[in-house]
């Protein structure tokens, strides 16, 4: 066990509030709430930042977030999630991007941006790619990518994470979660190579972690999240076991926080098989609602000394509060909560639970 817990005079532990800060690498975070990246479809057709993205995420800087990681930016266009993405892939984004980053700052919130290439995934997009040629979407065969691709894809995170700085942001996010590129290669079940990427959990990290080192090579000493999978509802998917033994190698490539999401419910990957529904479920799983990845960054918490970031499934202030009581990851991950209510943080940080505007599924 790595993580040191504090205790009282009386030997009972010491738990986090939502409202103490934590460091993540150099950088003080002013309290514990994270918001997680959501893609909104707010930028312009070509990924240039609007005014609309700048007050979407001001306006949850304003209302207490801690730490916001902006949506997944497309490292190279052609690779985007939706139609509307923000784009990190080229230096004219970086006026914008310089704003957003701006807008959050101002009002105290950390600005984190997450750069992703969608690889498998991803909508109308004329080419699909991966580690092999396994599905996520039905119907879209990806093509696998060559040595020499796998080579111009690092270099296009390293130039995203560089126009990242210079536009102002405190750090990002590496998206290795969710079947994207990099998360298609850290699962067996996409990633059925036969070279030095693929045919064992250190192979099929290599690909992220020659991203990390990379970043580090040319960035420097520059604050890096990497969001994973840390268990996965997939027939050869990441187990537990492994969701594990990735963190610690990403951990030693020399990462400052590792975001834990999953996959367990289908829904969103409908070309992928699940192996349990809610009521089959492994026990473990069963103490958080269907489909909550916090119960998975409890296991990996005390495997690693970064910060870890558990998400899923938040929707109401007393229920945060009590996953931090259990200490269960160091920083929380709010979605819809912060999309029905942007001041959910700060009307939850002061108790006034009754004003808070319930997101409705």
């Amino acid at each position: 066990m790595f993580h040191i817990t504090l205790q009282t005079k009386t030997g009972e532990p010491i738990m986090p509030l939502l409202s103490d800060p934590i460091n993540i690498a150099n950088l003080e975070i002013k309290n514990r709430t994270v918001m997680a990246p959501m893609v909104r479809n707010l930028a312009t057709e070509n990924g240039v930042v609007t005014k609309e993205v700048v007050e979407h995420y001001e306006l949850r800087s304003k209302g207490g977030v801690g730490l916001i990681i902006v949506e997944a930016a497309a490292i190279t266009w052609e690779h985007r999630i939706m139609k509307k993405n923000i784009g990190i892939y080229d230096d004219k984004m970086i006026p914008g991007l310089t704003k957003l980053a701006d807008g959050i700052k101002k009002h105290g919130g950390s600005a984190f941006i997450q750069i992703n290439h969608s690889g498998p995934k991803g909508h109308g997009k004329p080419t699909y790619s991966g580690p092999s040629a396994v599905p996520v979407l039905k119907g879209k065969i990806p093509e696998a990518l060559t040595l020499d691709e796998i080579d111009n894809v690092t270099q296009m995170f390293v130039d995203a994470t560089r126009r990242a700085k210079e536009a102002g942001f405190d750090g990002v996010e590496i998206h290795g979660a969710h079947y994207y590129l990099l998360s298609a290669f850290l699962s067996s079940y996409t990633n059925q190579r036969e070279d030095n990427y693929g045919g064992s959990t250190e192979n099929n990290a290599r690909f992220s972690v020659d991203v990390i080192k990379a970043i580090r090579k040319e960035i420097g000493d520059y604050p890096l999240i990497f969001r994973m999978n840390g268990f996965e509802n997939v027939v050869d998917g990441i187990t537990m076991e492994e969701g594990i033994e990735i963190a610690k190698i990403i951990e030693r490539a020399g990462i400052d926080s590792v975001h834990v999401s999953c996959v367990v419910d289908a829904t969103y990957n409908p070309g992928i098989p699940p192996y349990f529904d809610e009521e089959t479920q492994p026990e473990f799983l069963k103490e958080y609602p269907y489909d909550c990845c916090i119960p998975i960054a409890a296991k990996i918490k005390p495997h690693v000394k970064v910060p870890v970031i558990g998400v899923g499934m938040v929707r109401d202030a007393q229920f945060a509060r009590e996953v931090m009581k259990k200490d269960h990851c160091d920083l929380l991950g709010l979605g819809r909560c912060l999309l029905s209510d942007p001041a959910f943080v700060v009307k939850t940080l002061d108790g006034r639970d009754d004003e808070i505007i319930p997101w409705k599924d």
